[in-house]
């Protein structure tokens, strides 16, 4: 049996309301398959190299957090 077969046996025992609600959850992953696009916290790696695009040391970036809690 196909792992498609599997599915749509799976699919015909669930009741509307889980029906629906795998409908609206595949809905969402084909949407965040196009955009291609992370979401949530993965959307936040590599958003400072889109800004900064050399590379700093950690120490590097923790002193210049520093100086401006001096000023």
């Amino acid at each position: 049996m196909s792992a498609l077969e599997m599915v749509l046996e799976r699919v015909k025992s669930l009741d509307e309301t889980r029906a629906r609600q795998l409908l609206a959850w595949l809905a969402g992953q084909e949407q965040s398959a196009r955009a291609g696009v992370p979401l949530g916290a993965r959307a936040m790696l590599g958003f400072a190299r889109r800004l900064r695009s050399e590379y700093r040391s950690t120490g590097l970036w923790m002193s210049e957090l520093r100086e401006g809690e001096c000023d």
